[in-house]
């Protein structure tokens, strides 16, 4: 009997600013007990020190994966503190409850885009507190909303242009979305990073593995 798969599909794409060998930018999909951590991170400026703050939060996050939002934020807080900073956006999909909380600090984007099976409609945004992790950070409350299966949750840095917000949403699995967002909304005076996951519900990674 093969093992259910995970109840989603996610992709990242990413590009550094040109004359950089490393991209400040970096991205987390951790599952956890009761469901997955997803985060983007961006880490201020470009370049090494830049790409240290970014992963040195993601190995936080990785580390601590099952605590609650404020917590990771606050331990990110503490260990960014001898770098750069950064602008995060993480989220996190209880399974059981089919709920997604979310929170953000810094200018990064986050939306969630219904599926179109989804009792609720259109675009939800993340709205967030200002301020850098590891520098000045805010009190940050998680927001909890429904997620329901084929609904898309796209986080992205500053180096992708916020219109892609409003645009209209290429179909497609994440892969392609994730790389039709970057080059369609990439800037070219920027690292640029775009993750995108596609909720499939309990239900659907049970049917996959029968």
């Amino acid at each position: 009997m093969n093992r259910p798969g995970p109840p989603y599909e996610y992709a990242v794409a990413g590009r550094a600013i040109g004359g950089e060998r490393q991209s400040g930018d970096a991205a987390l999909v951790q599952a956890t007990t009761d469901g997955v951590l997803i985060a983007v991170v961006d880490g201020l400026g470009h370049g090494d020190e830049a790409a240290m703050a970014a992963q040195t939060a993601v190995a936080v996050l990785r580390e601590h994966a099952g605590e609650p939002l404020a917590s990771l934020l606050q331990r990110c807080h503490l260990h960014l503190q001898p770098t750069r900073g950064a602008a995060m956006a993480v989220a996190m999909v209880d399974t059981a409850k089919a709920t997604l909380t979310w929170a953000g600090v810094g200018n990064v984007e986050a939306v969630l885009v219904a599926s179109p099976r989804s009792p609720v409609r259109g675009k939800q945004c993340l709205t967030n507190r200002c301020g850098v992790v590891g520098y000045r950070l805010p009190a940050v409350e998680g927001r909890e909303v429904p997620i329901y299966p084929g609904d898309l949750l796209i986080l992205a840095t500053d180096g992708i242009d916020e219109c892609f917000v409003s645009a209209e949403m290429p179909r497609g699995p994440p892969d392609h979305l994730a790389r039709s967002i970057l080059d369609c909304h990439g800037k070219a005076t920027d690292d640029a990073l775009v993750l995108v996951l596609r909720w499939l519900g309990a239900e659907a990674s049970l049917r996959r593995a029968s």
